[in-house]
């Protein structure tokens, strides 16, 4: 059943309770030989194969070695044992079969292996259960001891899966906010049984029982196992004291528990409580007290068996078989010791005895490792590659030490005494290492390449944060500390002396700053790649991007010094440059080094150099792989964002388009486009200056884009391309027709990819933006991008709607008519209405556009829809009160422009009327929110007067009053004068009633008459209405819009109605309505002076 089988009840999936533990699988019938089958084979939630090795042949931690172009920090991921790295990928002893065997004899084998493993499942499985339901209590209780993954007679299959659903169980149920936790007399149950099994020696198997065990100890440590960390310890103590181990079990038993140690520290050094980073400081000393002695004895050991077969290290396999245990222990006491060392111990004066030892003494350890790891990797070619790997991993685990030293404690790392030591054993591996980096493989030594490239890699990252630190900088008022003045004088007088600066300039860019002979090859088979690779962030994986960032740095920190020397330099001619070096490869790997250092440092060499004068002595000469070409286009678009006159600019066009012609590599061409964008976006780019260069740049792109296969890439020249539309506006006209035939096989490219097709959208959104009215033909054209972009049944929308409706926006604004396809899009309005408040402000003025153009067709079909929509925007009262404004801003317009033959009934139907007139009479909300309820109905009372009438006569005259007190009291909050002007004449219109509860609101709207009438200038006043997010200076691009929109601002009753002729026509409405003596009474109540002042105002 189970690992441990626990007294327990689970229910299954289907609601029975399974008596046993539920760490296993509920078994409810017996399993199908191809059910097992499928177990066996597949993984589990780990990565685990299916079919553990069943020799237990191999160790556990020989994982595959990354390759050497691999950051060092890719070192510790996996192979270093995290609780949720993946199992080992061990050689099933299943798997073993002949090699000269055909096919169907080694498929007959593989089935009866399996039928063998089924067998034997079912027969423990059946065991167990016997056991388990028998009604003896002695063989209950032998059933629930029943250890299956440590009962070395079952077969190993069963084992493994034994130990792997035990590590699923724990991971699910032994937390007790679990659903059905593993109660607690079961975990003490567990707990003392964990460390009863360090001498498996089967890898798959051992492995999964480390990580059950680390898995229970980072939950259970330190509030309810404070003793594991001595417990382990003890054990730790035992194995290396008991003399009567044989030298194998030893080793096992050594793994074993130091890779347990290892995965708990590891665990424990992520903690960031309190009381778990104290339970690290506490136990920091402990595992120091018994882990460094031991680190110590197997050096010593492992000095011992170098010396005893020195003379024959190469081709030993005597010294391969003794040694490689004692590397393996080596190395997970340095894996446990250097995160102790880092996260454990947190001031100078807490180092507990040995640390610091073991700290100071690495530097040795690792120099005579990887003088070990050369000799072999260059003189033996026998040696194993189990072998190779420890010995590479151990190098490296001693650079990862010293580089999260000194990301944590910056200012220790520079102030131990071993500091110098570490940073120049680094520099001189660099410096060894710089022939190598630019060798080719034709070269008579075969040197070509480094041999660890992630050890130089260390060695970069710990310069550039010695160069350039926060931590070893005066603070804001120019001050140093006394840690800060130590760590200065060390790296001034030490580290970073004017001498030692000098040569590390010159050595990074001669060496290590110029492309590489690996660049070139990329560059043959996979040119897009490396671009794209070069435009990441991620240049701590490479040794030639690491070392740019230094070198920059470098020149960054130092620029007084270095500045002036290197502009020397680089403004020499090729020729005096490379005079007296006589190899073309030197001299082609010097001149590189050169122009890429002035493309790095330009920000700290403008002023000591003439970039365009340079660019005017040196000519683009053919080299290798066109790397010249590439640098010089890539040195264009470094120093245009920089330093580069306008009037130079055209120059840079010239060069840039014939580097990016068709005949040119694609890597060259890709980077002449990519600094021509660069040209194009910089802030000084004069559109006519660049307008005699718009046809061949378009050539130019549309090749490349013929020739590119990745998205990325793609997405690149379509951004490139719309930077362009963007910046010439009508210069483009011309070409649109070219651009526009671009579009289907592109969007046909991008399918599936949101990404890709987001920017094509944006560049169609550009070119009609360009166009201005004459993209009215496109329609037919974009309205099925926009369908797809914005329907929100089509998957898509998720990552094209925001795109997809402001091409659709810009489409309207700048329409003359509409096509027949984007009044179909009308049906997608509504639900884009209520879709997200993201997009709410795009959709309302794409509403408003269509009904600025066609408000009648718009309203034919889809009127009642749409103002149905906005009604459920409006009475949301969990929108803000600028969304419920912008909503009403679209019924303004709606109401304005709809005449109400078209679209009253819609008014009527959608209730939006009686939800605005409920607000008023409620008031519950802030006035400045009713507001725009009020504007609303003011709106409705001046364009569908008759509407409005019978509206509010069919009210009762209490609820009317209400309204119309409350009405006129928000008068006061309007402080648009035309809003204003609205409100009055609203007051106006709803005069002309019969309704007492709207006449008795007359003494209040008397004096808002008479305010209005008084403003000689109001009626006179025009506010702009234009919306705020459309550019004042695009020329024709949305002349459209705008002109339809001043049309209706010129027809507002606001502005066009004289309100003295108004409010006369209304008060005659009133009394004839009325009656003369029930008018009179009614005028009676309004205050006689502002009554007369009223009259007066009329006359």
């Amino acid at each position: 059943r189970s690992a441990w089988a626990v007294n327990k009840n689970y229910e299954n999936q289907n609601g029975a309770v399974c008596e046993a533990g539920d760490v296993g699988t509920n078994i409810v019938s017996s399993p199908k030989q191809d059910d097992v089958k499928e177990c066996l084979n597949k993984k589990d939630d780990n990565g685990g194969v299916g079919k553990p090795s069943g020799s237990g042949s191999g160790s556990k931690d020989d994982d595959k070695s990354s390759s050497s172009g691999s950051n060092s920090k890719d070192e510790d991921s996996n192979e270093e044992g995290d609780i949720n790295e993946n199992d080992s990928d061990e050689n099933s002893s299943d798997e073993d079969t002949d090699e000269d065997s055909d096919a169907s004899s080694g498929a007959s084998a593989v089935t009866a292996q399996l039928s063998a493993a089924v067998a034997a499942v079912l027969l423990v499985v059946i065991r167990v259960l016997e056991t388990a339901v028998s009604q003896d209590p002695a063989q209950v209780a032998q059933a629930e001891e029943s250890d299956i993954f440590a009962d070395r007679s079952v077969p190993t299959q069963i084992r493994w899966m034994a130990i792997i659903t035990l590590k699923n169980g724990i991971d699910k149920y032994w937390k007790r906010s679990a659903l059905h936790p593993i109660k607690l007399p079961e975990k003490e149950l567990i707990r003392p049984r964990l460390l009863t099994m360090l001498d498996e020696d089967t890898t798959s198997v051992a492995l999964q029982y480390c990580l059950v065990v680390a898995k229970i100890a980072r939950w259970e440590f330190p509030r309810v196992w404070p003793g594991f960390a001595e417990e382990l310890l003890a054990q730790i103590q035992a194995i290396a004291t008991d003399q009567s181990l044989s030298a194998a079990r030893r080793n096992t038993m050594d793994n074993n528990v130091l890779y347990i140690m290892h995965l708990f520290v590891k665990s424990l050094s992520s903690r960031t409580l309190v009381l778990e980073r104290q339970a690290l400081r506490q136990t920091t000393p402990l595992v120091f007290a018994v882990l460094a002695p031991i680190y110590a004895e197997r050096i010593a050991q492992f000095h011992e068996v170098m010396l005893r077969n020195q003379n024959r290290i190469s081709d030993s396999a005597a010294f391969f078989a003794e040694s490689l245990p004692l590397l393996k222990t080596i190395r997970y006491c340095i894996k446990t010791l250097r995160r102790l060392w880092v996260f454990g111990i947190e001031k100078a004066e807490s180092i507990p005895a040995g640390a610091q030892e073991f700290y100071e003494a690495s530097i040795g350890h690792q120099a005579a490792f990887y003088d070990l790891f050369q000799k072999l990797t260059l003189e033996s070619s026998s040696i194993p590659d189990d072998y190779q790997v420890v010995l590479r991993k151990i190098v490296l685990l001693y650079g990862k030490m010293y580089m999260d030293f000194q990301k944590y404690h910056a200012v220790r790392f520079i102030t131990m005494p071993c500091a110098k030591q570490i940073m120049q054993w680094y520099w001189q591996q660099i410096a060894a290492e710089a022939p190598r980096m630019v060798a080719t493989p034709e070269d008579s030594d075969g040197a070509c390449g480094p041999i660890m490239e992630p050890l130089l890699i260390q060695g970069l990252e710990l310069y550039k944060n010695v160069v350039k630190n926060f931590f070893y900088t005066a603070d804001d008022n120019n001050q140093l500390d006394d840690e800060v003045k130590r760590c200065r004088q060390v790296i001034d007088g030490e580290i970073l002396t004017p001498d030692a600066i000098a040569k590390m300039a010159e050595l990074l860019m001669f060496y290590y700053i110029p492309l590489k002979p690996k660049d070139l090859e990329r560059w043959q088979d996979d040119p897009e790649g490396w671009m794209a690779d070069e435009e990441s962030d991620f240049w701590n994986f490479d040794v030639r991007r690491c070392a740019e960032h230094l070198f920059t740095d470098l020149v960054s920190q130092e620029r007084d010094r270095l500045a002036p020397e290197l502009a020397k330099l680089v403004m020499q001619t090729d020729e005096g440059a490379t005079n007296g070096i006589r190899s073309p490869v030197e001299q082609h790997f010097r001149r590189e080094g050169r122009y890429a250092a002035l493309g790095l440092c330009a920000n700290d060499l403008y002023d000591h150099v003439d970039f365009c004068k340079w660019l005017g002595q040196h000519r683009v000469e053919e080299s290798p792989m066109g790397v010249a070409k590439w640098r010089m286009a890539w040195l264009v678009g470094k120093w245009v964002v920089v330093k580069f006159p306008v009037d130079q600019r055209p120059h840079a066009y010239t060069l840039l388009l014939e580097l990016a012609r068709s005949d040119e590599l694609l890597v060259v061409r890709i980077e002449a486009l990519s600094s021509l964008m660069r040209c194009i976006d910089d802030w000084d780019f004069d559109p006519e200056q660049f307008a005699p260069f718009l046809q061949p740049a378009f050539e130019c792109i549309t090749n490349v884009l013929a020739k590119v296969d990745m998205p990325e890439t793609r997405m690149r020249v379509v951004n490139f391309l719309s930077s362009i539309v963007q910046r010439m506006q009508r210069e483009i006209v011309p070409y649109a027709e070219s651009i526009i035939r671009l579009i289907p096989p592109l969007w046909q490219s991008a399918a599936g990819e949101n990404m890709y097709q987001t920017t094509i959208l944006v560049l169609i959104t550009k070119v009609i933006e360009a166009l201005g009215m004459q993209s009215t033909g496109l329609q037919s054209f974009v309205a099925p991008l926009v369908r797809h972009s914005a329907d929100l049944n089509d998957p898509a929308h998720v990552y094209l709607i925001e795109d997809g409706i402001e091409l659709w926006l810009i489409l309207i604004r700048n329409a003359t008519a509409l096509d027949p396809s984007l009044m179909e899009l009308l049906q997608l309005l509504p639900g884009l209405l209520q879709y997200s408040t993201e997009t709410l402000r795009k959709v309302l003025k794409v509403v408003e556009g269509y009904v600025l153009i066609d408000a009648s067709g718009v309203f034919h079909n889809n009127g009642l829809a749409i103002v149905e929509a906005l009604h459920a925007l409006v009475s949301d009262t969990n929108l803000t009160t600028r969304a419920t404004a912008a909503g009403y801003n679209t019924l303004n317009t709606i109401v304005q422009c709809v005449p109400f033959e078209a679209g009253g009934k819609a008014i009527v139907d959608s209730n939006v009327l009686w939800t605005a007139f409920t607000y008023i009479v409620e008031k519950k909300e802030a006035e400045l929110a009713l507001v725009h309820h009020a504007g609303f109905l003011s709106r409705i009372a001046v364009h569908y007067p008759q509407l409005f009438r019978e509206f509010v006569l069919a009210q009762e005259a209490a609820l009317a009053g209400t309204f119309a007190k409350n009405w006129v009291d928000l008068f006061d909050d309007v402080g648009n004068v035309a809003q204003r002007r609205l409100f009055a004449l609203g007051f106006a219109v709803a005069i002309a009633t019969t309704n007492d509860g709207i006449l008795e609101a007359l003494p209040l709207m008397v004096p808002v008459w008479n305010e209005i009438m008084s403003d000689t200038g109001s009626s006179l006043v025009y506010f702009s209405d234009v919306d705020d997010d459309l550019p004042d200076d695009y020329g024709e691009a949305v002349v459209a819009e705008n002109e339809r929109r001043r049309q209706l601002l010129n027809a507002d009753p606001a502005h066009k109605f004289d309100i003295k002729h108004v409010l006369a026509d209304s008060m005659n409405e009133c009394e004839r309505l009325n009656g003369v003596d029930r008018f009179h009474a009614i005028v009676a109540r309004v205050d006689a002076a502002d009554f007369e002042d009223f009259k007066n105002q009329l006359s």
